[in-house]
């Protein structure tokens, strides 16, 4: 091989070796994806089992509740960027006080005070601009 040839095949490698590291760079810069909404469910049934003491009945019903305002919220995600943060904070808050309301049908007064301060706490600790 000549000289020329092995420096353009040279300069190639090192390109093409530049452009690998730049896109494995671009696809961990990804932002996260959220949970499907299955698993999400199933996190916050999980804490809700353990902090608030729930009856067997009770997880049952939580869990239906738990994914059902779980696909909502995953809707409103994958609608995508671009929107108003502040009409989505509000319809997600909305979701949260259907939901609230839902769960106080058949939680105890005692397990929606433990509800909400978990809730409050979660949402103290949440990123993004403050409430």
């Amino acid at each position: 091989m000549s000289k020329s040839k092995s420096k353009h095949m040279k300069k190639l490698f090192f390109t093409a070796c530049c452009m690998l590291f730049i896109m494995t760079g671009c696809v961990k810069a990804q932002p996260p994806q959220p949970p499907a909404p299955e698993e999400m469910a199933k996190m916050e049934t999980d804490q809700m089992k353990k902090e608030l003491s729930l009856t067997s009945d009770q997880i049952s019903q939580t869990e239906a509740i738990n994914l059902k305002y779980a696909k909502k919220m995953g809707e409103m995600f994958n609608q995508g960027p671009g929107g108003d943060f502040d009409e989505m904070r509000k319809k997600m808050e909305e979701l949260m006080d259907q939901k609230r309301t839902e769960l106080a049908n058949f939680l105890s007064a005692d397990q929606m005070k433990k509800y909400d301060a978990m809730i409050g706490e979660q949402m103290k600790n949440r990123p993004g601009p403050p409430r």
